[in-house]
């Protein structure tokens, strides 16, 4: 399927040299008399290897034809994580190198988006929101405010967040996976 450059975004497979390759970041730069240029930090969905890439604007790419299915996190192996598909249950067990950038986020039984093409799983997207419990953080003293009224805390997979001075260990909070911000106290 063919794609303007200027419509490829975070999460968007492209077909460059013959592989295919997750995009992880964008930046768009216009010079004020030259025309604009697309930036683009892609990760080979295969080797994993990272590389820079940049296109003029008006050029047209190869994107690769991805389809989103419903699943869920089962468990961690150590070297695999296993994800259920959930039309056909069908079992995924995906290495390291495919997780990664999620990998501090995932609960056993979460529902999350596989990201295939032609039946392999080339990423997991995750909710927006998850709830998460805080299972270890320091007392907030009230009137310090050297960090705006945050602190870290540790979830209960291990990540580490800034959080609210009144967040204490135990509460369930919501947190915004894409921005890793906290939404709101869950209870």
């Amino acid at each position: 399927m063919k794609i303007d450059v200027s419509e490829v975004k975070r999460w968007t497979v492209l077909e460059l040299d013959g592989g295919l390759y997750r995009v992880a970041d964008t930046s768009h730069m216009h010079k004020w008399r030259g025309s604009a240029t697309y930036s683009f930090k892609v990760k080979n969905v295969t080797t994993g290897q990272v590389k820079n890439v940049t296109f003029k604007a008006w050029t047209t790419l190869d994107a690769a034809e991805i389809s989103y299915k419903n699943g869920q996190y089962l468990y961690n192996t150590g070297d695999a994580y296993t994800f259920m598909e959930f039309d056909t249950s069908e079992l995924f067990e995906l290495p390291n190198e495919i997780v990664d950038d999620v990998k501090d986020y995932l609960k056993e039984n979460m529902d999350v988006y596989l990201m295939m093409h032609e039946w392999n799983v080339l990423g997991v997207i995750l909710p927006d929101v998850v709830s998460y419990k805080v299972v270890e953080t320091t007392p907030g003293v009230k009137w310090d405010r050297a960090q705006a009224g945050t602190k870290p805390a540790t979830l209960e997979t291990g990540l580490v967040v800034q959080v609210p001075l009144y967040i204490e260990e135990g509460d369930e909070i919501l947190l915004n996976t894409t921005t890793n911000t906290v939404k709101w106290r869950a209870n």
